[in-house]
This record gives C-alpha cells, sequence and structure tokens, in this order.
C-alpha cells in the first residue's frame, strides 16, 4: 500500500517519541547510579530523650488523689524536660494538656477536657526526637455531668433537692409553671404544675412537701400528689413579690419579699403557730436569695442607683430564737472590678463554711474563703447560673437557663434544715 504525506509525517513523530522515551530512561538510568544528598546529618542525635518517674495530683488542686478533667492540675517528674514551658508538650491520650510551670525534672500541667482510668501521657520536648511515655496508665475523672436530659426547649426556673437525693426543678408552663422531677441517674419526668406562674425560690421542707416562693405567695406541693397543702398557704400583700426561702428548722422558714420600689425584707412565718411577722428591712436592697448557715441568715442582693443596678452585696444577720440581729456586710463585689454588671442569683455553703455565689454572668460560680474571692471551676462552668444547691452527699447541682449540672466537690455541703 502507497503511504501517503500524512502517514510519512504520523510515523516521524512516533518515531520522535519512541527516541525521547529512550533518552529519559538512560538518563534516569545513569543518575541512579549516583546517591542524592541526602538532608540526614548522622552527626546531629538531637536532645536527650525525656522520661517520665512519676504523674501524681497536685495536692492544692485536687482532693482525696483524683483529678478532675479540664481543671485538675498534675505534677509530672522524670528527667530531661525543658525549663521553658512552651517547649515541653504534654498529651493525655492525644490531647494537649496546659503546661503551668517547668523545669527540667518536673512539669505542673492542666489536664484538658477527658476522662478516663486508663489515660496515656506522653511528653514531647523541643529538640529531642523521641517521645517519654508513662508507664502506667493515668486516671482522670469527670468534674461535671450534665444530668436529667434537659436541653434547649427547656426554660428552667428554680432547684430543690429532697431527702432522697432527687431533684425538682420549676420550669416554664402555661398557664402555670410545671415540676419535674429528676431521680439519681435517671431522665426529667413530668410530676405536676404549681399554683403561679412564676418560681423565684424553691426549697424542700421535708414530709414530701416542696415550698415555693410566686408573686405573692409562699406555699407547698406534695411532691407524691401534685397537691397543694391548704396548711402552709401564706399570703404576703398584693404589691409584695416573694423572692427566696429558707429553713431555719422544720416549723420555722426564712421568706424574703420585696416591696416596692425594690425594698428588702424578711418575714419570719412559724408553721406550728401560723405566725407572719416582718424580721429585718434591708433599706433599697433587691433581695435575690437567702440561706441560713451556722445560726446565721445570709442576704444577698443589690441595689438600684439613678437607675442602674449596683454592684450586689451579701449581709449577714445573727439568729437569735427567732429574730434577727443588726445587719454585717460580709461581701460587696463592687470590690471587685473584673465582675463589675453581676448580680448573684444563689448562694449555699459547704460543710466547712465556704460561700458559693452563683453569677448571672461573667464566671458561673464564686467561691468566697477566708477573706478571698476567686472563680470555681472557671475553665469548665459557664454562667448564667439561676440556682445553687448541694446534695445530700459530695455533689453541688448547678442550675443553668436549660440544663443541670452535677458537680463533683469531693466534700459535703452544709446541713440543710428542710432535709433533717
Amino acid at each position: 500500500m502507497q503511504k501517503t504525506g500524512r502517514n510519512n509525517m504520523r510515523q516521524q513523530k512516533q518515531t520522535q517519541k519512541l527516541l525521547v522515551m529512550t533518552l529519559t530512561v538512560i538518563v534516569l538510568f545513569f543518575s541512579c547510579e549516583e546517591d542524592p544528598q541526602s538532608i540526614y546529618n548522622p552527626d546531629v542525635t538531637g536532645n536527650p530523650t525525656p522520661a517520665i518517674t512519676h504523674v501524681a495530683p497536685d495536692s492544692n488542686y485536687s482532693q482525696n488523689d483524683v483529678s478532675f478533667a479540664g481543671e485538675g492540675v498534675v505534677i509530672i517528674t522524670g528527667s530531661n524536660f525543658s525549663a521553658v514551658s512552651d517547649y515541653n508538650m504534654v498529651f493525655f491520650n492525644g490531647l494537649p494538656g496546659e503546661v503551668l510551670t517547668a523545669s527540667e525534672t518536673s512539669l505542673r500541667v492542666r489536664v484538658p477536657v477527658i476522662s478516663g482510668d486508663s489515660i496515656i501521657v506522653r511528653i514531647s520536648v523541643q529538640g529531642a526526637f523521641q517521645f517519654a511515655e508513662y508507664e502506667t496508665p493515668f486516671e482522670i475523672v469527670p468534674a461535671v455531668i450534665p444530668v436529667g436530659g434537659f436541653d434547649d426547649f427547656d426554660q428552667l426556673y428554680s432547684l430543690a433537692c429532697d431527702v432522697n437525693d432527687a431533684l425538682w426543678v420549676t420550669t416554664f408552663g402555661n398557664p402555670t409553671i410545671k415540676m419535674y422531677s429528676v431521680f439519681p441517674d435517671s431522665l426529667k419526668k413530668l410530676e405536676f404544675s404549681t399554683l403561679t406562674v412564676s418560681s423565684t425560690g424553691l426549697k424542700y421542707g421535708g414530709n414530701d412537701l416542696l415550698f415555693l416562693t410566686g408573686g405573692a405567695l409562699l406555699y407547698a406541693m406534695d411532691k407524691t400528689t401534685g397537691l397543694y397543702n391548704r396548711s402552709y398557704l401564706f399570703p404576703f400583700a398584693g404589691s409584695d413579690v416573694t423572692r427566696d426561702l429558707d429553713f431555719l428548722d422544720s416549723n420555722h422558714v426564712f421568706v424574703a419579699f420585696i416591696k416596692a420600689p425594690n425594698k428588702g425584707y424578711v418575714m419570719g412565718i412559724s408553721f406550728d403557730t401560723g405566725i407572719k411577722d416582718t424580721l429585718m428591712a434591708y433599706d433599697s436592697l433587691n433581695i435575690k436569695c437567702v440561706r441560713v448557715f451556722d445560726n446565721d441568715l445570709y442576704v444577698s442582693g443589690f441595689r438600684t442607683s439613678n437607675g442602674a443596678n449596683t454592684a450586689p452585696v451579701v449581709y449577714k444577720n445573727h439568729i437569735s430564737g427567732f429574730t434577727l440581729g443588726a445587719s454585717e456586710l460580709v461581701l460587696d463585689l463592687a470590690d471587685y472590678p473584673d465582675y463589675a454588671g453581676v448580680q448573684i442569683n444563689a448562694m449555699t455553703f459547704s460543710a466547712d463554711g465556704k460561700l458559693f455565689l452563683g453569677l448571672d454572668a461573667v464566671q458561673a460560680i464564686l467561691v468566697y474563703e477566708n477573706f478571698e474571692l476567686k472563680p470555681f471551676y472557671n475553665h469548665i462552668l459557664s454562667p448564667p447560673t439561676r440556682d445553687l444547691v448541694w446534695g445530700n452527699g459530695d455533689y453541688l447541682y448547678q442550675l443553668q437557663a436549660t440544663r443541670v449540672s452535677k458537680i463533683n466537690m469531693v466534700e459535703a455541703g452544709a446541713a440543710y434544715a428542710g432535709r433533717q
């Protein structure tokens, strides 16, 4: 067959491609005969490999040899660490911790938000080629656990804990608020609706009774039947607004209320006699919450000046019989600029007298001890806190707008008269 000019051109191109490929293979073959210059310098050995000999909770940040997720601080001892904190990377199951202080033989590290009984601790030091790994798995426990299964559709108001360690929560309802129960390790359960359209204070008062403040009422509802108890229905003046309550004993209760324009008072009510008596006026204090501790009544609130709320304060009044002594200033948050503009929504005490304050902003909880005020679990708790209640054991419960959290305190709360 006669070849055309087009076929000749095609054959020439194929021959050229074959020639180029052949030359490429030859070049590659000969280039492989010589070693490329390596970027690895065999004379560089790196810094000494770090080693971990012991990991233990820092006693200043832990109790009972427990490290809490996100809050606990551990002390790691060993060798070949860097004295520059940023040159050490400490990992807990792969999550980085925060190195607080460092020396060549010791590191103080805040653990990340991780929990488990077999956490692997590893350390990388800048300049060292290998990791150090602790041979014994480390335990980190959760400090805060959500309970009840509440979600963003819930609007929570107040919180109580009964003698059986069951939680009781008031939530938004129409036309009156709803009462939910949360028994230990279970989900929320709707129990009944209450008498009022709001709930500012909720306490367990023994004998299966839940006491509530709302509007111009103090009243009690039977937690087993969902019915209000007529023997514990105490109306206030129509313009009064009840705010909070706390028990002195099973027969005596203090009720904080507000009279227009924002003047705070404490009423004493004796259940056995039915007598109500205004025990103390707090000038222009807009009372938010009250708490009985160690034979004193603690009262917190704020004042209004030129249309603006002032910093919240905490007073205490000594209880003698069923009367109140003069008001004594305990704490003025105006002395702490970091908390300007916050309000105290809740107060509670540990058994050894630490005062815990639940805030609406900036920090979830503050703790006041030995005239020192500081944030509590600020790395893992968030505001707003609407209520705080200590359970019968070592757990404090925080009520937020849509959640309830169980906080491991590793200590008991103060005795509460309503559960006795």
